[in-house]
C-alpha cells in the first residue's frame, strides 16, 4: 500500500522560497522599526549598486541628493506610500519611462508629514518592485530600472 501523498507543485516552490525568505527579513526589520518608530523615522532606499536597505531620513539625502526637496514622487496604489526619484535620472524608451537611479520609499501621515515605514510597507515595496523591476541591455551592458509607466 502506498501512504504517499504525491505533490505537483514544484511550480509554486521558489515562490514560496522567496516569501518566506522575505518574511524572515521583514521580521528582524520589525523590531527595529517598532523601537524605534517613536523616535527616528525610517524609510527605505534602492539603487542599481544597492539592494534594498533600511535607512534614516537623515541619511536620506546621501542616497538620493534632491530627496524632499523636489516633487518627483510616484504614488503607490491603494496606501499612502510614495517613492521619491530624481528627474534627471529617468530614461524614455520606446514610450515607456524608466528610474536608471536610487529612489527612496516613504510614508506620509495624512498631512504630508514623512513617517516610519511599516513591515507591511517595506513588503508592500518589495511587490512593487517585483513587478515593475526589468533590466535593458544597451551595448552588452545590463541596467537595472524601475518602469514607472
Amino acid at each position: 500500500m502506498n501512504n504517499t501523498i504525491p505533490f505537483h507543485s514544484a511550480t509554486h516552490a521558489p515562490q514560496i522560497t522567496v516569501d518566506v525568505n522575505i518574511l524572515t527579513m521583514l521580521k528582524q526589520a520589525a523590531s527595529c522599526l517598532t523601537e524605534a518608530a517613536g523616535k527616528d523615522v525610517y524609510l527605505a532606499a534602492i539603487g542599481p549598486d544597492m539592494e534594498l536597505t533600511i535607512i534614516m531620513e537623515e541619511d536620506a539625502p546621501s542616497v538620493l541628493p534632491c530627496f524632499d526637496e523636489d516633487d518627483a514622487l510616484i504614488s503607490v496604489k491603494g496606501a499612502p506610500l510614495f517613492i521619491s526619484y530624481n528627474p534627471a535620472q529617468v530614461l524614455k524608451l520606446a514610450g515607456k519611462r524608466y528610474l536608471t537611479g536610487p529612489v527612496i520609499f516613504c510614508r506620509t501621515d495624512g498631512h504630508s508629514t514623512i513617517v516610519s515605514l511599516t513591515v507591511e510597507d517595506i513588503y508592500r515595496f518589495q511587490t512593487y518592485l517585483e513587478s515593475h523591476s526589468t533590466t535593458l541591455m544597451a551595448d552588452g551592458q545590463k541596467l537595472t530600472c524601475i518602469c514607472i509607466d
